[in-house]
């Protein structure tokens, strides 16, 4: 009897970071704002929080955040790594 799907596993530095994907043997390398995202997703932010500190931490408008978001939540929904509904305060 299994215990269901592992979660997947991250390691993240100032360079990116890397996710992998035990239940189907895969790894991902991420870029600096990917791994960003990534670990505030980990961390139950909400697309609002996330794209906050996409503007703050790589000086980019709120657009670029939020399309770079959207763009990065689509990656791993098709690849079933952090699959769930959009969080965001203004929904």
């Amino acid at each position: 009897m299994g215990l269901g799907p592992e979660p997947p596993r991250s390691v993240h530095t100032p360079d990116g970071g890397v996710v992998l994907d035990i239940d189907r043997g895969r790894i991902f390398s991420l870029n600096p704002s990917g791994s960003a995202i990534f670990q505030l997703l980990e961390q139950g932010c909400t697309d609002d929080d996330i794209v906050s500190e996409l503007v703050e931490r790589f000086e980019i408008t709120p657009d670029v955040a939020r399309s770079d978001l959207a763009e990065f939540r689509h990656s791993l929904e098709n690849y079933a790594l952090f699959p769930g509904p959009r969080r965001s305060e203004q929904e």
